[in-house]
């Protein structure tokens, strides 16, 4: 086990516990993702809860990844999966690349016209992305670790994992509270 020390705070300094976030089966469908994270935006916009990220859970109740926004939009392009690891590949010319897949059939082209059938019977686990090992990080790392890793994939949160098991989430906006509470605190300008 690594020393916690004031210089070198470790993740679960920062880390928040899983129940504290809004949670919807995996097994529930497109439409009830977009009223769960709607009612966690009101929620948390209200003031009634502190955290907005919604949580996936399996049948057991394990928390097996989170709910955006933005990966409910790609849930509209399934295909979009079944081309591109958004986790991994980042396109200089996204445009580019679009128009490319449209042309060819890759992607659908308009992808608003089955919004109501996507909706109604698109399930949450058919399109959500399942954290993988760029994406955790150990809730007895440094700090530090978490850095790399928060600048180099551009994550707005990390799961942090106790053996195999999901334990909590370090959001970026905590991390970047710390360090710049630090430089307040800390950093002198001469």
């Amino acid at each position: 086990m690594q020393e916690k020390s004031p210089e070198h705070p470790l993740v679960k300094d920062l880390m928040v516990g899983l129940d504290e976030f809004p949670a919807i089966s995996e097994d529930s469908f497109f439409i009830d993702a977009h009223m769960a994270l709607e009612k966690a935006n009101e929620d948390f916009l209200s003031g009634r809860k502190k955290y907005r990220t919604l949580l996936v859970q399996d049948v057991k109740g394990s928390i097996v990844g989170k709910l955006s926004p933005m990966d409910l939009i790609q849930g509209l392009e399934p295909k979009y999966a079944d081309v591109i690891d958004p986790n991994r590949l980042k396109f200089k010319d996204a445009l580019y690349v679009i128009k490319s897949m449209t042309t060819q059939k890759v992607l659908w082209d308009k992808p608003l016209d089955n919004l109501c059938q996507v909706a109604q019977k698109t399930k949450i686990r058919d399109f959500l992305k399942y954290p993988v090992e760029g994406h955790k990080v150990k809730k007895e790392d440094f700090l530090d670790t978490s850095l790399h890793l928060f600048v180099v994939a551009r994550h707005d949160s990390l799961f942090v994992v106790e053996g195999a098991d999901l334990v909590g989430l370090l959001l970026f906006a905590d991390v970047y509270k710390y360090i710049s509470d630090k430089i307040k605190d800390s950093c002198s300008l001469d």
